[in-house]
């Protein structure tokens, strides 16, 4: 009766499924309020919920029913296109339309949504389908713990697991900057929030294991209890929370302890996250920067192609920004950080953006042309960009933004191509600075001082001029002003389209490039023309020639010399913005053309503000003749005009020296393929050393142990023999005997000297005679003589592994006690099982036999 009213044997009452199902629901809910500052938003809380309940209660459900799996999965995918769509996708009932989309992120969510989780940036709020990777993580997370807790009888620690699991999740996409310390300072403590969330689901997993051994243990008892006469005394009271309370207060003590111990750690270590870890699918690093492929714009084939047009719709935009170049490493302005740098992080955009104070607002519509790539055109700091076209899809999920510098990079197959449009909204600040009102230098420039060349340096200690805001906007109007603008290295027959565009304009050659050297060589010209016209002040100091890529990347280093955080800007200009008007003109009717393509540079001031400014040189007043034309140095030639030749000056014999290279090259040849050759084989050396190394180091152990036992008194000799021949057997592949005579081994290893190896080391162990030396050496003969006969009787492969083995070295460590029924060898010998049957004795088994007492004996 008893046990009818307790339930049918194995099947678990409402009180226990339903204690589990509390204990699960509320780890996962613990975990739940670790993701809670990625979205902070009621939709997520009320999501979340709907996921844990449902996939608790689905588990409950199928088992009261007794139903499998198969039920437990319909139910689920119900729950999940129901919850889904109501709850976890905005405006999935906005008609046929939006139910296609609905369906379309509900397949795909949860194995591509977490991308969005880990790009985008936080908080993400109701943003798009976001939480569909989420409903479907804790309606599968819950379900499957709750149904090991309350299903499984072994294993329902598995449900701990899952929640673990869960925990783990949550904090790997949850955000990457530390919630602020819940308590900081107090005895050196540092508790943040994700530190509160493990302690509390910790504590939670230790209080349902603790339930669940007492409730085990309260079934043991009453099974044991039932129908027996007797009843287990229980213990009192206080004994129990005594202990209970003891257990607590060790919890308590470690605990407090690790987060004393932890908490510095925890402050000063950087949070690794999914977002930290996990880059968008960019080529960044492998793309060529847009200031490094300048010159190729004014080339006649890109001069005139439209790049983009541009039509405003709100607002009246000056500039449209590419790319915001921030990094140098000595060759190039790049938008990606150098090994030594924190890592950039482009990142997914959601709808909007909120306003900086202080700037407006203004939209336009873009059209990509010819001016494809992985660099999307913004007006200035991103408000929104809503993409158009038959790629709007791969164009919103394949755009990443760096709100740092501006800009916006197309991670999507190919980039943008032509065709491609979308709208864009910028925030430009209503009164742009200027350089002048910057102040003082804030002394954090963010270029490496050792990338600074030396001659740029000189230069403005040249110039005279205050470490100011002031200074630097005297500093690039002299760069500018002694500067002379050119497209080209070298000129054509015909004058290109751009010299063509310039009003009187000379032709001076400049390199492309902008790295140390070519900005070395640039400002090393100024320095000479200054000290060469030192004595005549009207004489001209156009000395430097380049073009944006070079005066851009010159102020930038300019700005960094005097302390200012400065970077190059690559765009096109959309009004005149230059006072001189020696910049590249500004686009045409909104059509943007190679010939548009201008850089600038930006430099931030102390209170964070970052000031643009121009950098274009002039190109009104040539450079002097005697510094745009080389002569050659002059050299004595004898004076009979008709015995002179003509003397080439070394420095226009670029390539030729009077040494012949030949051999040096040759000899460098050969001294580099020694160098090869010796690499190759020192590392083909060390592969075969860490592959047969292992094995060779078997191989000599074994001899040195075969060594080792031929030493010695000849009886010991004769016993190490014996040894050796068990380990050979052994190594040979057949079973080690532990409970066999020798001669019952020997017989059993079937070698062709094992019986006389046998009876020697039997005579050597019992007999008590000696034995010699020569016998010894005899002894060693024959295990020989059987050791060649196994290697002999196996092939190649066998034989290495027989030489290599260690199976004996594990039989004679690891070899198991005998169980009992061992101790009745069936194969025994028959005298002996006649023996045990004639005298009814048997072997000890090291056993003490308890003595009856003598009955007769009385006290």
């Amino acid at each position: 009766m008893a046990a009818a009213r307790r339930g049918a044997p194995g099947r678990a009452t409402w009180t226990f499924v339903l204690i589990n199902a509390v204990f699960v629901m509320g780890g996962a809910a613990i975990a739940a309020w670790s993701l809670l500052p990625v979205f902070e938003s009621w939709r997520y809380v009320l999501t979340v919920g709907v996921a844990i309940v449902a996939g608790a209660a689905i588990a409950v459900a199928c088992e009261r029913m007794r139903r499998g799996p198969g039920l437990a999965l319909v139910l689920a995918l119900l729950v999940y296109v129901g919850g889904g769509a109501l709850l976890a996708i905005p405006g999935a009932l906005g008609g046929p339309e939006a139910w296609q989309d609905a369906a379309v992120d509900l397949v795909r969510g949860p194995v591509l949504g977490w991308k969005d989780l880990v790009t985008l940036p936080l908080p993400l709020g109701e943003y798009r389908a976001t939480l569909v990777p989420v409903f479907a993580l804790f309606l599968t997370a819950t379900l499957l713990a709750t149904w090991a807790a309350v299903r499984a009888r072994r294993a329902w620690g598995l449900g701990a697991v899952v929640l673990a699991g869960l925990l783990v999740a949550g904090v790997a996409i949850g955000p990457a900057v530390r919630a602020d310390a819940l308590t900081d300072g107090l005895a050196g403590t540092y508790v943040t929030r994700e530190f509160a969330v493990g302690l509390a689901l910790f504590f939670l997993v230790l209080s349902w294991f603790g339930w669940r051994a007492a409730h085990t243990r309260h079934r043991a008892i009453a099974i044991a209890q039932e129908g027996a006469e007797a009843r287990l005394v229980r213990r009192p009271h206080v004994r129990v929370l005594g202990g209970v309370a003891a257990v607590l207060a060790i919890i308590v003590v470690a605990t407090a302890a690790a987060t004393v111990v932890s908490g510095p750690i925890a402050a000063q270590t950087p949070r690794d996250v999914a977002r930290t870890a996990i880059d968008p699918r960019l080529t960044l690093a492998e793309s060529v920067s847009p200031l490094a492929s300048y010159r190729s714009y004014f080339e006649d084939d890109a001069y005139d192609a439209v790049l983009f047009s541009v039509t405003p719709s709100e607002g009246s935009p000056e500039h449209v920004r590419l790319a915001s170049l921030a990094h140098f490493d000595g060759e190039t302005f790049s938008a990606s950080a150098g090994p030594d740098e924190a890592p950039v992080r482009f990142q997914r955009v959601p709808s909007t953006i909120a306003p900086e104070p202080g700037t407006t607002t203004v939209r336009a519509d873009v059209t990509v042309g010819a001016g494809g790539g992985i660099w999307v055109p913004l007006l200035g700091p991103l408000g929104s960009v809503d993409f158009h076209g038959p790629r709007q899809a791969q164009l919103i999920d394949g755009f990443y933004y760096l709100a740092d510098g501006a800009t916006g990079v197309m991670g999507a197959e190919g980039g943008i191509v032509a065709g491609d449009s979308y709208t864009v909204e910028g925030h430009v600040p209503v009164e742009p600075g200027v350089l002048a009102d910057l102040g003082a230098s804030p002394g954090a420039a963010t270029i490496d001082t050792e990338l600074i060349p030396p001659s740029l340096s000189d230069w403005v200690t040249l110039q005279n001029v205050t470490r100011d805001g002031a200074g630097l906007h005297e500093l690039l109007t002299r760069l500018r002003e002694r500067g002379y603008l050119s497209h080209a290295l070298d000129a054509g027959e015909t004058a290109a389209n751009w010299e063509g565009d310039l009003p009187g304009y000379a032709f001076a050659s400049s390199a492309a490039g902008h790295s140390y050297d070519r900005i070395d060589r640039l400002f090393a010209s100024l320095i000479e023309r200054e000290e060469a016209v030192a004595t005549n002040p009207g004489a001209s100091l156009v000395a430097a020639v380049g073009d944006d890529e070079q005066f851009a990347a010159a102020a930038a280093l300019v700005a960094a010399e005097l302390g200012f955080p400065s970077r190059v800007v690559v765009g096109v200009r959309l009004a005149q913005t230059d006072e001189s008007g020696w910049t590249v003109p500004p686009c045409d009717g909104g059509e943007c053309r190679g010939r548009n393509l201008a850089a600038w540079v930006e430099v931030q001031g102390s209170d964070g503000t970052w000031v643009q400014a121009d950098v274009s040189p002039q190109y009104e007043a040539p450079l002097s003749p005697e510094l745009s034309q080389q002569t050659d140095p002059e050299y004595p030639s004898a004076l009979d005009p008709e015995r002179a030749e003509p003397i080439v000056p070394p420095s226009s014999q670029r390539g030729m020296t009077d040494e012949d290279p030949s051999l040096d090259e040759d000899a460098d040849g050969q001294a580099g393929w020694i160098l090869t050759a010796v690499r190759i084989g020192g590392i083909g050396l060390l592969v075969l050393l860490v592959l047969c190394g292992p094995f060779l180091l078997v191989v000599a152990w074994k001899a040195a142990r075969r060594s080792r036992r031929r030493k010695g008194a000849p009886a010991d000799v004769v016993h190490g023999g014996w040894d050796e021949y068990v380990d050979t057997a052994v190594e040979a592949g057949m079973e080690p005997m532990p409970l066999a005579t020798r001669a019952e081994m020997a017989a059993a290893y079937g070698s062709g000297h094992g019986s006389r190896i046998a009876t020697v080391t039997d005579r050597a162990t019992f007999s008590g005679g000696g034995t010699s030396a020569a016998e010894a050496e005899e002894f060693w003969a024959l295990i020989d003589a059987d050791r060649a006969a196994w290697l002999a009787q196996r092939g190649w492969w066998a034989r290495l592994r027989m030489r290599v083995s260690l199976r004996s070295v594990w039989h004679s460590v690891a070899t198991p006690a005998p169980k009992p029924e061992a101790r009745r060898r069936s194969d025994r010998p028959q005298w002996r099982a006649e023996h045990t049957a004639r005298t009814g004795s048997r072997r000890s088994t090291g056993r003490s036999r308890r003595r009856r007492p003598d009955r007769r004996r009385r006290t």
